[in-house]
């Protein structure tokens, strides 16, 4: 016997009438009268007198519905003790982040903020942000952390974390000692950027476009695909770059040295983007962590 039989006995014991119960489980008036005669012939006993107003249990009646109403709150406790048991499975959260954000900023918001059950396994895979954008709107990942505020009507797209994006040149160059340059002095230099795709290059070329500077006007030198390749290359004198200053760590500070580009708005935020079907309870956890991370500066 099925679970729609017990729940239209049950609607039509608490209504009082077929045509009510019938309209209420979106059903024929007929097949909830079969359901019903079902139930009796089940039982060997009349379940419902008809009245002028239409149903009421009998003594048989109200004997099974205390009964029904058990089974019933006994299925859906089941069906919630399944779905929470589902909720945390599997144990491997599956995150696609932008390069910039997985080898900078990931380690030191985990080892920090994120506090997961000790079963709990973090699988990363490192991209650029249109590519991880796609794999998450391909549901191949869960959640991902990613540099471009891009658009998709199925995913959701929220800040976590701002940046503030600088001119890098070696210790050796002319600019070390100063703090800021003009926006003409940057862009009279050979430079080193990232390829298309990453958010690093995106906020840069968006950048330059609000001011009316046309990248193909300047002098890039070399396109790169890894911050640490441009970061060598910048040591190394051949050219300056754009990066986020999180990606210039303690021990860098002595061959590296970042500089403000006045007249060149280069703030931005890193974004966590998931599907709006997402139901995995730890990977709302992971995101809330991150929505309550600290501020740049509390980092720095």
């Amino acid at each position: 016997m099925n679970e729609q039989i017990w729940t239209t006995f049950k609607m039509v014991a608490e209504l009082g009438t077929i045509s009510q119960a019938a309209r209420h489980l979106n059903l024929s008036q007929s097949a909830v009268s079969q359901q019903i005669h079902q139930l009796e012939a089940t039982y060997d006993s009349i379940l419902f007198l008809r009245t002028h107003q239409g149903v009421e249990l009998t003594t048989a009646g109200e004997v099974l519905y205390r009964f029904v109403n058990s089974l019933l709150k006994t299925v859906d406790e089941s069906r919630h003790a399944l779905a929470e048991l589902k909720a945390y499975q599997p144990t491997t959260l599956t995150v696609g982040a932008s390069l910039t954000i997985a080898e900078y900023v990931l380690p030191r918001v985990l080892s920090r903020d994120l506090r997961f059950p000790s079963a709990t396994n973090i699988s990363v895979m490192m991209a650029n942000s249109r590519t991880i954008f796609e794999r998450v709107r391909q549901g191949e990942i869960q959640v991902g952390l990613i540099e471009a505020h891009l658009v998709d009507p199925q995913l959701v797209v929220r800040p976590f974390l701002n940046d503030r994006p600088c001119a890098v040149v070696p210790r050796s160059h002319p600019w070390a000692t100063r703090q800021d340059i003009t926006l003409q002095e940057f862009v009279d230099q050979p430079l080193i950027l990232r390829e298309p795709g990453s958010g690093t290059r995106q906020t840069f070329e968006e950048a330059l476009n609000h001011v009316g500077v046309d990248l193909q006007t300047l002098e890039v030198r070399l396109v790169l695909a890894t911050t640490q390749a441009i970061k060598a290359m910048v040591t190394s004198g051949m050219g300056i770059t754009v990066l986020s200053p999180f990606t210039i760590l303690p021990t860098e500070r002595e061959v590296l040295h970042t500089l403000k580009i006045l007249g060149l708005n280069l703030y931005r935020n890193f974004y966590v983007v998931h599907r709006r079907d997402l139901n995995l309870r730890l990977a709302h956890q992971f995101i809330q962590a991150l929505l309550q991370s600290p501020t740049l500066a509390d980092y720095e």
